[in-house]
């Protein structure tokens, strides 16, 4: 996977991101990671999810995100 997408298990944002990531053809470029299961991630995303992450380079994008600026993010 070359994304990482923060996300929650009750957030309308993170549904319309993850629905936005498949849309554009994404879906196979993802995992999934739930914020709850990690008390460190929950103090680092909690107010901030969904964020997309490049997992090569850390680079982050946060909600609302476009597919042009996911593909930029790719292609970083």
């Amino acid at each position: 996977m070359r994304l990482i997408l923060y996300t929650g298990s009750d957030c309308p944002l993170c549904t319309k991101a993850e629905h936005l990531l498949a849309e554009a053809g994404f879906k196979d470029e993802v995992s999934t990671v739930f914020i709850e299961d990690d008390a460190k991630l929950v103090e680092r995303y909690g107010d901030q999810i969904p964020v997309l992450m490049r997992a090569s380079t850390g680079e982050k994008l946060s909600w609302p995100f476009t597919a042009s600026e996911v593909r930029d993010l790719m292609d970083g």
